[in-house]
């Protein structure tokens, strides 16, 4: 007997498109989420309406003067980062078919991954009264470099990890722009303002408000490059406060109360972005489009500044890299790798890494596939995009203070520090893995829903024979990238670590807080080639299963 055919005008949803039970799963990680963030923030609404506000009101000029700051730092930050990569990325294009460029863009990961406390000891190294440019301009018989510390060092810092995020976003945006444009425009003979005026900035300007809100609020909670290139009680942010009225005074109320101004200014941040919108800016950037010279582009004047701009980036984005390396070959070597804390210390790092970078891809990716699926269905996905969202306005130092506040009446809070970093930095991460892998998870289900659906293949069969290989680098990218930044990461571990638990960027900071140059910089070269190497095994692992042959 044939089925009843739907009734006519009637909305209804492909066989191919129907969402699954399987889908639940996602929806029960997203109310998850949205328990421990909702869990933090009524601690931190507790302890801010505990006791007498006396303490807090007192400061109010001084809570002032840093909020002002921590906006202007972010500002600036985000603004800088933008003005340097938008010439380099559209530099890169115009020599995307030179070694350079591409060497460049291939390298630019590596801020994206880099430890904060490994880039700053860099940074020190190359801008530091004892670097290496104040070494040059001391023996030419100039003054040495001013002090890196204060503004002008967390602006340096923050651009140095940021301007590369922005690189790859824009240059995937130009490497998106079809290519009949670019064709008419040689045909035309448009020169380089109007190629920008007409067929660029229509392009950029879709990204660029969301990539500056984004890179706004990463700047705006950065913690550990204040820590340490702050210099002092005037260049300070909200989040260093947060972690002072918590690990050194001890005062609940005002932690909560800092915690809560923070949590509102970047929530109504991601808000702006999540309208803002943009491409995923957390992945690998997309394959290179064929280039079309356009005109003047082999003038000599043109390439001598192609030449000069992506020089100079390199300048700051690389040197400071190669003196990490530079630094870290010393005669310390041999005695930091005889310290029993630095083994114990790099245990705990590669476990809490592994496990987050794991985790986070886990649930990036059954969040992933609820998201396409509900979406495909015609079903809200509104839910799930805000509570991935969530962990990008909750901070690690938020999310930590307000674990602290909820626990602390229960039990050790050192014994569960362990626990607590690893649950921190998994969704810390957790927005950044989820980016890289939703989009191209989309992408499949929209090419290979309806053929699937006719040769009966679904489940488990269908993800390892079709979206696996087709998902590995992604996959692959984004664990990696989870358990880099797991590994680096230093804000929650200030929190909750003691003696008798450290990780790697923790032991790097006291060492260089005891003013331990050449141990730190000894250290400093292992955490980096720690991290390379975990992200690299966390790429080709995925891409060797996923040419794993798969049994019929």
């Amino acid at each position: 007997m044939s089925r009843n055919p739907a009734p006519f005008g009637s909305r209804a949803t492909p066989h191919w498109r129907k969402p699954t039970p399987k889908t639940s799963a996602g929806i029960i990680i997203a109310g998850g989420l949205f328990a421990l963030g909702f869990a933090a923030l009524i601690a931190l609404m507790m302890a801010a309406g505990s006791g007498s506000t006396g303490a807090v009101s007192g400061a109010d000029a001084y809570l002032t003067r840093v909020t002002i700051f921590t906006f202007m730092q972010a500002f600036l930050s985000a603004f800088l980062a933008l003005i340097i990569a938008l010439p380099v990325a559209r530099s890169c294009w115009r020599r995307t078919s030179e070694w350079n460029a591409h060497l460049l863009i291939l390298f630019s990961f590596l801020p994206i991954v880099l430890p904060t406390t490994v880039a700053a000891t860099g940074l020190i190294g190359v801008w530091g009264q004892s670097g290496l440019f104040s070494g040059f301009l001391g023996a030419m018989g100039l003054p040495k470099l001013p002090p890196i510390y204060g503004l002008g060092g967390v602006l340096l810092a923050h651009v140095f990890f940021n301007a590369p995020l922005m690189l790859r976003v824009l240059s995937g945006v130009m490497a998106g722009i079809p290519v009949s444009h670019w064709r008419l425009s040689a045909e035309w003979g448009l020169d380089g303002w109007q190629r920008f005026r007409l067929i660029e900035w229509p392009a950029l300007r879709r990204v660029i408000p969301g990539l500056l809100a984004l890179i706004f609020l990463l700047c705006f909670t950065s913690f550990s490059l204040i820590m340490i290139l702050g210099g002092g009680p005037s260049v300070t942010t909200l989040e260093v406060n947060i972690y002072t009225a918590l690990r050194f005074e001890f005062d609940l109320e005002k932690a909560g109360k800092l915690a809560l101004l923070q949590l509102a200014i970047c929530a109504s941040v991601v808000v702006c972005l999540a309208k803002l919108g943009g491409p995923s800016w957390a992945a690998a950037p997309s394959t290179k489009r064929p280039h079309i010279r356009q005109k003047g582009e082999a003038e000599r004047l043109t390439r001598f500044f192609d030449a000069l701009i992506l020089g100079l980036f390199i300048i700051l984005v690389v040197l400071p890299v190669i003196a990490v390396v530079w630094r870290g070959i010393n005669g310390e070597m041999a005695k930091m790798l005889s310290w029993p804390h630095f083994y114990r210390a790099a245990m705990n790092s590669l476990l809490i890494a592994l496990a987050s970078g794991t985790l986070a891809t886990g649930l990036a990716l059954v969040l992933a596939a609820t998201r396409t699926a509900r979406a495909n269905a015609g079903l809200s996905v509104w839910g799930l995009d805000v509570a991935i969202s969530l962990y990008l306005a909750v901070s690690a130092i938020v999310l930590g203070t307000g674990f602290f506040i909820l626990l602390r009446g229960f039990t050790d809070m050192f014994f569960l520090a362990p626990a607590l970093v690893l649950l921190a930095n998994m969704l810390v991460a957790l927005p950044f893995a989820y980016r890289v892998i939703e989009g191209r998870m989309a992408a499949l289900a929209a090419a290979h829903d309806k053929l699937c659906a006719g040769l009966g293949v679904r489940g488990w069969r269908r993800f390892r024979w079709i979206t696996l290989p087709a998902l590995a680098p992604e996959i692959g990218y984004a664990a990696g990238l989870s358990a880099a930044l797991s590994l680096g990461d230093m804000t929650v571990i200030a929190l909750f670590g003691s003696q008798q638990f450290q990780t790697l960027p923790w032991l790097l900071y006291q060492t260089m807080s005891r003013y331990r140059s050449g141990e730190a910089a000894s250290l400093a070269l292992l955490l980096l080639c720690l991290t390379l190497l975990i992200f690299a095994l966390h790429v080709g692992a995925a891409r060797w299963l996923a040419r794993r042959p798969t049994p019929l």
